[in-house]
This record gives C-alpha cells, sequence and structure tokens, in this order.
C-alpha cells in the first residue's frame, strides 16, 4: 500500500517537473543551474516557496476583513444584516432551483392558482430568494476595502 502511495507521488512529482511541460526542446534543469561560482539562476525548486507566501497573503486579508474593515464598516453605518430570507415554500423552491429564476408570466399565473396565492406575493417570493443569493453590504465592503 506505501509503495503503490509512493509510486503514484513520484508519477505526480515526475509529471510536475517534467522539461517537456516547462522547458523548451533544447533546454534542460541541468542548464538552468547556471555557473558553478555562486551566481546563476534560481533553481525549480524555488517554486515551492510561494505557497507558504499565499498562505501569509491569504491570513492577513482575513485578519484586516474581521479586525479593520468590519469595524470601520460598522463606524461608518454599515448595517450588519443580509438581504430578506423568503418565506419556506417547497413548490416555489423547486422552480427556483429546477426551472427558473425569472418566471415569465405564465409560469407565475400557474403557481398563483396552484398556491392560491396572488401574482404579486409570488414575484416578491423570487426577488427575496434571489436577493438571499447576494452577499450583503457589509461582506461586499470589507471583501473591497
Amino acid at each position: 500500500m506505501a509503495t503503490a502511495a509512493a509510486g503514484a507521488l513520484g508519477l505526480l512529482w515526475g509529471w510536475l517537473w517534467s522539461e517537456r511541460f516547462w522547458l523548451p526542446q533544447n533546454v534542460s534543469w541541468a542548464d538552468l543551474e547556471g555557473p558553478g561560482d555562486g551566481y546563476g539562476y534560481h533553481g525549480p525548486g524555488n517554486i515551492l516557496s510561494v505557497f507558504p507566501l499565499a498562505a501569509g497573503v491569504f491570513s492577513v486579508r482575513l485578519l484586516f476583513e474581521r479586525f479593520i474593515a468590519k469595524p470601520c464598516a460598522l463606524h461608518v453605518g454599515i448595517q450588519d444584516s443580509g438581504p430578506y430570507q423568503a418565506q419556506p415554500n417547497a413548490i416555489l423552491e423547486k422552480v427556483f432551483i429546477s426551472i427558473t429564476k425569472y418566471p415569465d408570466d405564465k409560469r407565475l399565473e400557474g403557481l398563483s392558482k396552484q398556491l392560491d396565492w396572488d401574482i404579486r406575493k409570488i414575484q416578491c417570493w423570487f426577488r427575496h430568494r434571489r436577493n438571499q443569493d447576494k452577499p450583503p453590504t457589509l461582506t461586499k465592503f470589507c471583501e473591497s476595502m
């Protein structure tokens, strides 16, 4: 089991550092090592330093959004409330998910007869349900700040 995993990892590693994929035809990884006097090119293994750097940038972004942007938004007066939640309705939810988010007049009339609701109430339900999927203003502010 362990040898199979090691073999698969070896294949993945070989594919990842394939000269044929990354380099032109007449160049190999040995050519990129450069002169031996201490000066030369960066090695291909240096690409692994990107992952900790990306994790650090992501962490700084999260900390900034939580501890700087959100308090600033609340201080400015942006409310921490999401959109109005549509009341649960299995039939309308099924139409919303599987058929359309913007029903036409014919479909609205059919749903009105089926649910015994007026058309305006069904239109409001669909509008509230569409807005439910959108991020609140506070989230958009924090991400854009």
